[in-house]
C-alpha cells in the first residue's frame, strides 16, 4: 500500500542517524539490517539495500533502540540485546558483489577490512603488520572451491564447516581424513579442497588464536616453564620429565603437560569484531533501576571496586574478568582421570551474550590423570603472570566500532566453583569443624560420636536480627540452647584476610615449595585455623582490595541440597540421611 509521510521521514531519520555512526562508517557503509525479514540478524548489506528493504518490509517490531546502529542502550527499554553467529548458509548479494562471512571472519581475525571482490587496491593499512597469512586466508576464502560453484562456497568455507563438524561430533583424525578424500574424489576435478586432516588444521589455524603448551611434573609438583624450561627433573620429587625413548618414539615426550591459551590475544579479537567490539562498552553504559540486579555491573562489590580505582574506570573499554574451574573425568567411570580447566568470563557484555558458550574463555587445561589438589596454583602460574601485566601496563588493542586505538586492560573480580575447589583457590581447606572460609576460626560446629562426622546444625541463628523468635527458642533447635545472646562474626575486608588473618600463620606458597603435597601444615591447622598455602591469587596487587574473592556455584549447591532431600525422602539405599546413626544423634542433640 501507500506509504505515509510519516514513515518515510522516519526511515529518512534513521538512514542519517545510521550512516552519521562510527561503526557504520568503519565497515564502509554497511550495515545489519532493522526489516522485518533480516531483523538484524543476516549479515552487513548497503544502505541502499536496507533503506529498499525497509520500504517493502516494514521495520521488524520493539527496535526502538537503535543499538546495533550505534546508538546507546537503556536497560528501561525492553529490548532484546542478543547477538547471532556470522555462518549461515544465506549469503546478501549486494548488486553483483556477495558478502560472504567468512570474508568477514578473516577481515576480523587480522583486524583489516577488505572488500568481497578480490581488489586489494582498498585494503585499509592494519594497526600492526601481519604476515602473509592473512592473504593466504583470503586467498582460500575468495576462490572458489571449483569452476561453476555457488558463490560463497570457496576453500576456506569447506575446511571451516570440516573443523566445526569436527569438534561438534568429536570426528576422529583419521575419519577428517576419510571425508577430505571423499572430498577431492567427488569434487570436479581441479577443485581447491584440502586433501587431508593436516592440510585443513593448516589453514584453519592462521586463523586461532596463540597457545603454549607446558610440560608438568607428573605428580603435579612444579612446570618446566621459564628458569625451570630446560630441567630434566622435577626439583621437589625428582621424577623424570621424559618418557624412555624406544624405537617407535624419537623426540622426547613429556609424562604430564598443560595447555595455556593466553586471555589477552582473546579480549583484543572482542574488539576486532564488527560482532562484540561495541557491546563490550555496554556493562559502563546501560542504566539499570535503582535496587536492581540483574547483571553484574549492577552488584555492590563491582560499585566498590570502582570506588578504589577510578582511572580503571576511565577507560569503560577495560575488561572485568571471572574465574571459575572445577574438574571432571573425561573417561566416565571406567577409569581415573582428572582433568581441570579454568575457564574466563567477560563480564563487559550484556545479559543475552554474557553467559553464552563462545564467551567462556577456556585459558587453562592440564593432561591429568592425576588430581591437582593443592596444586592448582602451579598451573594458574602463567595465567597470574598474565593478569598482572594486564593490570599494570596492558596491551594494545583497536576497537573496530569506534576506529581507534587504546590500551586494553583488565581485572580479575572473583572465582566461583563449588565448595571443594573453593578450597583449592582460597587456601582455606572447607572440611573441617573449620570449614567457613568467611566465619573461620570463629565457625560453629559440633561432632557426632556416632556418625564420627562434623556437623555445623544450629550455628547460624546468631546471623538472625536480635530480638528474632528463633533466638530463644529451646526446643527445635540443639536441647535446651539459647542464642539471645551470640553474635555473628565481624565481616572482614581482604586487607584484614591477608594481614591479621594470612599473615599470621604464614602458610607457604605451593610454587615454591611444590605441589602435591609438600607443603607442610602450620601449626594449629584445624584447631586455630585452616589455612594450608597462600593461594596465588594473592600476588594479584587488587586482590587485597576485594571483598567478594570467591563465590560458591549455585548449581551445585542446589543440587547437593536437592539429592539429600530426595534420596531421604525415597528411602534410597546407601544415600538416604535417615540412618540409625542420625537417629542416635537426634537422640543425644
Amino acid at each position: 500500500g501507500n506509504l505515509s509521510a510519516e514513515y518515510v521521514a522516519e526511515v529518512e531519520q534513521f538512514m542519517t542517524f545510521a550512516n552519521s555512526q562510527p561503526i557504520v562508517q568503519s565497515s564502509r557503509g554497511k550495515f545489519h539490517c532493522p526489516c522485518s525479514v533480516c531483523k538484524n540478524e543476516k549479515h552487513i548489506i548497503s544502505g541502499r539495500r536496507v533503506s529498499s528493504h525497509l520500504f517493502s518490509q516494514g521495520f521488524m517490531p520493539d527496535y526502538y533502540v537503535w543499538y546495533k546502529h550505534g546508538e546507546e542502550m537503556n536497560m528501561d527499554i525492553g529490548t532484546s540485546y542478543t547477538d547471532r553467529t556470522y555462518f549461515s548458509e544465506n549469503h546478501e548479494e549486494v548488486g553483483n558483489v556477495v558478502e560472504d562471512p567468512y570474508v568477514d571472519m578473516v577481515n576480523d581475525a587480522f583486524n583489516f577490512n577488505v572488500g568481497y571482490d578480490d581488489n586489494y587496491q582498498n585494503l585499509e593499512e592494519p594497526v600492526r603488520n601481519h604476515s602473509n597469512k592473512f592473504y593466504d586466508l583470503l586467498e582460500g576464502a575468495n576462490n572458489p572451491l571449483y569452476d561453476g560453484c555457488r558463490e560463497g562456497q570457496s576453500q576456506l568455507s569447506l575446511a571451516s564447516r570440516l573443523m566445526h563438524n569436527k569438534a561438534e561430533y568429536n570426528m576422529s583424525e583419521k575419519l577428517v581424513d576419510s571425508v577430505c578424500e571423499m572430498f577431492t574424489d567427488f569434487l570436479p576435478e581441479g577443485n581447491q579442497a584440502t586433501t587431508s586432516h593436516y592440510q585443513t588444521e593448516k589453514l584453519m589455524r592462521n586463523l586461532g588464536l596463540p597457545y603454549h603448551t607446558i610440560d608438568v611434573c607428573q605428580n603435579n609438583c612444579m612446570l618446566f616453564w621459564k628458569e625451570d624450561e630446560k630441567e630434566d627433573q622435577c626439583r621437589f620429587c625428582g621424577a623424570k620429565r621424559w618418557k624412555p625413548k624406544d624405537d617407535r618414539r624419537r623426540t622426547k615426550v613429556p609424562y604430564s603437560r598443560m595447555w595455556y591459551l593466553p586471555i589477552g590475544d582473546r579480549l583484543k579479537r572482542m574488539y576486532q569484531s564488527h560482532k562484540t567490539a561495541a557491546t563490550m562498552r555496554w556493562h559502563a553504559e546501560h542504566q539499570s533501576k535503582e535496587g536492581e540486579m540483574n547483571h553484574p555491573s549492577n552488584a555492590a562489590e563491582w560499585r566498590y571496586f570502582q570506588e578504589l580505582h577510578p582511572q580503571f574506570v576511565e577507560e569503560p573499554r577495560n575488561v572485568y574478568l571471572g574465574l571459575c574451574t572445577d574438574g571432571f573425568n573425561p573417561f566416565g567411570m571406567s577409569r581415573n582421570h582428572s582433568l581441570w580447566p579454568v575457564i574466563l568470563t567477560p563480564y563487559n557484555l550484556p545479559l543475552g551474550m554474557c553467559m553464552n558458550t563462545e564467551y567462556l574463555f577456556l585459558t587453562i587445561l592440564n593432561s591429568g590423570p592425576n588430581h591437582p589438589r593443592a596444586s592448582l596454583d602451579v598451573f594458574l602460574q602463567p595465567l597470574i603472570e598474565e593478569l598482572k601485566e594486564l593490570w599494570s601496563t596492558g596491551v594494545d588493542a583497536y576497537d573496530v566500532s569506534l576506529s581507534q586505538n587504546f590500551n586494553l586492560k583488565a581485572v580479575l573480580l572473583w572465582t566461583i566453583s563449588d565448595f571443594p575447589a573453593y578450597s583449592m583457590l582460597s587456601g582455606w581447606t572447607t572440611h573441617g569443624k573449620l570449614s567457613c572460609p568467611i566465619c573461620m576460626e570463629s565457625t560453629k560446629s559440633l561432632y557426632l560420636p556416632n556418625g564420627r562426622k562434623t556437623c555445623w546444625f544450629d550455628c547460624h541463628r546468631r546471623f538472625l536480627p536480635h530480638g528474632h523468635p528463633s533466638r530463644r527458642n529451646r526446643k527445635d533447635f540443639l536441647k535446651g540452647r539459647d542464642a539471645s545472646s551470640e553474635y555473628p562474626p565481624e565481616s572482614l575486608t581482604g586487607e584484614q584476610v591477608y594481614y591479621e588473618r594470612l599473615a599470621s600463620v604464614n602458610p607457604p606458597k605451593t610454587k615454591d615449595v611444590g605441589g602435591n603435597g609438600h607443603e607442610k601444615k602450620m601449626r594449629g591447622y584445624g584447631k586455630e585455623h585452616n589455612w594450608h598455602k597462600e593461594s596465588i591469587l594473592w600476588e594479584l596487587s587488587y586482590w587485597k582490595d576485594l571483598n567478594l574473592r570467591h563465590n560458591i556455584d549455585v548449581m551445585h549447591t542446589e543440587k547437593n541440597f536437592l539429592d539429600n532431600i530426595m534420596n531421604t525422602l525415597l528411602r534410597v539405599k546407601g544415600k538416604s540421611k535417615d540412618n540409625i546413626m542420625s537417629r542416635l544423634a537426634i537422640e543425644k542433640f
